[in-house]
């Protein structure tokens, strides 16, 4: 640090005899014990840079001569061991929690060391999972042999497959020397799923989808299950993560319709009728069509009156049948059996012909029922 402070000082110094000829040419006169000593300001100033530069080359000649030789190859070969020492343990840490490049920039700059505790990492690679010290035994070890250790037992490949109460506790450890490790976390939500542990494993896929370790599709697929777990255990909380499920996966018609249903259980049937309403708009969906046709038919004249006024290029075959289905509910048999057997001829819907076979058998009519019914088992 001093040494760049002292070349810093000489270029400013020589930037400043550049930029001010004027000052360098002056002339500088020095009187003491009788002795005068005339000179230009410029050429002292070289000269007393020039004399401390040869002091300090003589007072390292010096400290080297008595070091001895050996410790003047080792400086220049090691160079900084503190500094190389600290990168190799970044790289590793690097490389055990697979962040950014996985060390490989840092084990460049730790070449040539290869401190104690790095020994005592290579044996523990050495060892088989189940013969490892659990993680109690390593408290008084270096973090990243806890770490290793821990990356070893929980190994997916590893056999035997080690308890899961054990490879918990050694990913824990792993968590606790350091803290948000992508790999880490990634196996502890994999073991708190394998548990049952549906409210940690939704923190640990929620902090594992902002790592992107894996996938975001496979993560949120993950998620949306762990999500759709908790409403069975915690019913009073279903809305919550039903609308967390829904968020992550908009399209997933099994969510849609069970956030649906988790809103209307809320006395929200009118946010529910809007989702499932607008779900229709982009995808002809039966299932959504026929729950959205329970919360219409208390007003079906009129869910009926919105539909009717679509054109048919802009209607879809769901929207359709829920169409002719609020006809019939609204008693208006004739559009509705009309309706419902244009759609059945055109598209061979299963949901049709089912609908016509329930019509005509409610109305008696056995005949036309069985056939409407046969139709639809034909439908694959």
């Amino acid at each position: 640090m001093r040494l760049v402070l002292a070349l810093i000082s000489v270029l400013a110094i020589s930037i400043a005899l550049i930029v001010f000829p004027d000052i360098a040419d002056q002339a500088l006169r020095v009187e003491a014990f009788g002795w005068v000593f005339e000179t230009r300001q410029g050429a002292f100033i070289v000269v007393l840079l020039l004399l401390l530069f040869v002091l300090w080359l003589m007072r390292s000649a010096i400290a080297a001569l008595f070091a001895g030789p050996g410790m003047a190859w080792r400086s220049l070969r090691m160079g900084s061991r503190k500094r190389r020492e600290k990168n190799l343990k970044e790289a590793l840490a690097q490389c055990l929690d697979q962040r950014g490049d996985s060390g490989f920039k840092a084990f460049k700059r730790s070449r040539g060391v290869l401190p104690d505790w790095a020994q005592e990492m290579l044996r523990t690679m050495a060892t088989p999972a189940h013969r490892l010290a659990s993680p109690v035994e390593q408290q008084s070890q270096e973090p990243l042999n806890t770490v290793l250790a821990a990356r070893i037992a929980t190994d997916p490949h590893a056999e035997p497959k080690l308890d899961l109460d054990v490879r918990k506790a050694h990913l824990d450890a792993w968590l606790l020397a350091h803290p948000g490790a992508p790999l880490a976390v990634s196996r502890r939500s994999d073991l708190a799923e394998e548990d049952g542990d549906w409210l940690y494993c939704t923190e640990l896929l929620e902090a594992e989808l902002k790592h992107g370790l894996r996938p975001a599709a496979q993560v949120k697929a993950r998620l949306v299950h762990a999500y759709l777990e908790l409403t069975r255990k915690d019913p009073k909380n279903a809305t919550l993560f039903l609308r967390k499920a829904y968020q992550l996966q908009p399209e997933n018609e099994a969510v849609l319709l069970a956030y649906g249903r988790g809103l209307v259980a809320a006395d929200d049937a009118k946010t529910a009728q809007h989702l499932w309403s607008g779900h229709l708009e982009r995808i002809s969906s039966d299932a959504v069509a026929a729950a959205l046709l329970e919360l219409l038919r208390g007003d079906a004249m009129r869910a009926y009156r919105k539909l009717e006024n679509k054109k048919e290029g802009a209607i879809n075959d769901a929207q359709r049948w829920l169409r002719a289905e609020l006809a019939h509910a609204a008693h208006l048999d004739g559009l509705a059996f009309e309706q419902m057997q244009a759609l059945a001829d055109e598209s061979g819907r299963k949901s049709a012909w089912q609908s016509l076979g329930m019509w005509y058998q409610a109305a008696e009519k056995h005949e036309q029922a069985a056939s409407c019914f046969r139709a639809a088992c034909e439908v694959h």
